[in-house]
């Protein structure tokens, strides 16, 4: 099955990263992905590649927030509380839009971070340098499969193709010819207040390459977390299975099944260009609006060319592939089902479960945004263990889900020597290993040993691997302990001594 573009994100040998728009203040970083070029003999071609790399840089880095005002540093291995200190707020509208209510996607929310960090390339955790860890991606102007033939696609990534030591996305000639650079798409914009409450008004190059970085799934270049790389998922649209391409799929995705939603490349598409555009403009781009299941994707497509803001007709281009084929192994179980109930979101957010499909979006009241804290180690302070024998990463993002979910909770008081697991699914447990008593003195939350957790299955996990574990000194003042990730064995233990 090919990957065929709707949106694309890559570079040249070495590019160094831009700041990022909608980070404040300023973080200087160097992108640690790299990009040879194959068969892209035109320089002209190879200036507006270069150029969109960094413009989807931006856009993914729109998506991650620094959440201090005061921090202004370098983003490197040796300071990797400030690495994380650029999170994701999960109870803004952005996030509850793509990816679904907050008490419903702790489970998921360690892959959406770990994910768009890598696709903004600020990543440590996969190598100091694209040299070292030989993390590369061609970009090619070779059309090996002859789809570029038929004019409907402007690239795509064939995941079958592994004959290069390095995965490989090709480049159309549509790319170049049709699809508009991320200056221009914002330049419209700038000039005109009404295409700025719909963020299709921002589908470029630089959208249809962050799109297509996601599909990658071999080599060390791998963005999505897991052992699978992120896909387009088919949803029941109108009693025929869709794929979830663009806007108002992706919302309808995440209010159906927020699993689904971290693993669709459009959702974290659409979620970096919505943060992008809240940022520059100063206010959330409401449309387009979450589709109708129960209307068809022509019916729902008729309905956003009339919603506040809809692109010209000029950018309705490479829309989709035609009719689905579906492919359980590829694409996963086609989703079908009912929304999640409404009690579920934050009151403020109700009203726009309630509304109809048809009603304009209501006015919202988010509440301000939540500024957290990383209270975990230094990175270069965790040891890793990760083996064949280890546990899964996916189980481990699930693990630290409860973490995620409840991070004031205390954690267990437990006795020297004796062990609790603080969260754990299936093979992977967050175990804390206890060096002294905790009773009376120690105060730690779950938010402490999730943040240790976090700093371990970022620096252990192996690219394209699946596994991970490791350790590291629990850093809380009358805490001692260990914090261990971890394959489950037996039991829960209770945290007392054996």
């Amino acid at each position: 099955m090919l990957f065929l573009i709707s949106t694309l994100l890559l570079a040249s040998t070495s590019v160094a990263k831009p700041t990022p728009a909608a980070a404040t203040p300023p973080a200087q970083v160097t992108a640690l992905t790299s990009f040879k070029f194959k068969g892209c003999d035109n320089s002209t071609r190879r200036d507006i590649l270069n150029q969109n790399v960094e413009d989807a840089v931006t856009l993914a880095s729109s998506g991650i927030k620094l959440v201090h005002d005061e921090l202004s540093v370098s983003l490197t291995a040796t300071n990797y509380s400030a690495l994380l200190a650029r999170t994701i707020d999960f109870s803004e509208q952005a996030a509850i839009d793509f990816f679904g209510p907050p008490n419903q996607n702790a489970n998921v929310q360690a892959r959406i971070v770990d994910t768009l960090l890598k696709a903004s390339d600020a990543y440590p955790g996969w190598g100091v340098s694209d040299w070292w860890n030989d993390r590369y991606v061609l970009l090619s102007c070779v059309d090996h499969k002859g789809d570029c033939a038929s004019g409907k696609y402007a690239g795509y990534f064939d995941p079958n193709k592994r004959d290069e030591k390095y995965p490989i996305v090709v480049f159309c000639d549509e790319f170049f010819t049709v699809l508009p650079s991320h200056s221009d798409a914002v330049s419209k914009m700038d000039k005109n207040k009404d295409l700025q409450q719909n963020v299709a008004n921002l589908r470029s190059r630089a959208t249809t390459f962050l799109h297509e970085l996601l599909h990658i799934n071999w080599g060390t270049a791998q963005e999505c977390m897991g052992e699978t790389a992120c896909r387009d998922n088919l949803q029941m649209i109108g009693g025929k299975p869709v794929r979830t391409y663009k806007t108002g799929r992706s919302k309808l995705l995440a209010r159906r099944n927020t699993t689904a939603a971290a693993l669709n490349n459009d959702n974290y598409a659409y979620f970096s260009m919505a943060k992008f555009m809240q940022e520059r403009y100063k206010k959330y781009p409401q449309y387009p609006s979450v589709w109708d299941p129960d209307k068809s994707k022509a019916e729902n497509e008729q309905r956003e060319k009339s919603q506040p803001g809809a692109p010209p007709s000029a950018l309705e281009i490479f829309e989709d592939e035609g009719d689905a084929e579906y492919n359980e192994a590829l694409d996963g179980p086609v989703i079908d089902g009912p929304m999640l109930e409404s009690y579920w979101y934050p009151e403020w957010y109700q009203p726009l479960v309630n509304a109809s499909f048809d009603d304009p979006v209501p006015e919202l009241t988010p509440p301000a945004a939540i500024l957290l804290d990383y209270r975990g180690p230094d990175i270069d302070d965790v040891a890793c263990e990760t083996s064949d024998r280890s546990p899964a990463l996916d189980d481990c993002a699930s693990a630290m889900g409860s973490l995620n979910l409840y991070p004031d909770l205390s954690a267990q008081p437990g006795e020297k020597g004796g062990t609790w697991w603080a969260g754990y699914f299936h093979s992977c447990a967050v175990a804390i290993h206890y060096q002294e008593d905790w009773a009376g003195k120690c105060n730690a939350a779950l938010k402490d040993v999730g943040d240790h957790a976090w700093a371990i299955v970022e620096k252990c996990q192996k690219p394209g691997y699946g596994k991970v574990a490791g350790k590291v000194d629990f850093v809380r003042e009358d805490c001692a302990a260990q914090i261990e990730v971890l394959k489950t064995s037996g039991l829960p233990p209770n945290g007392s001594p054996s």
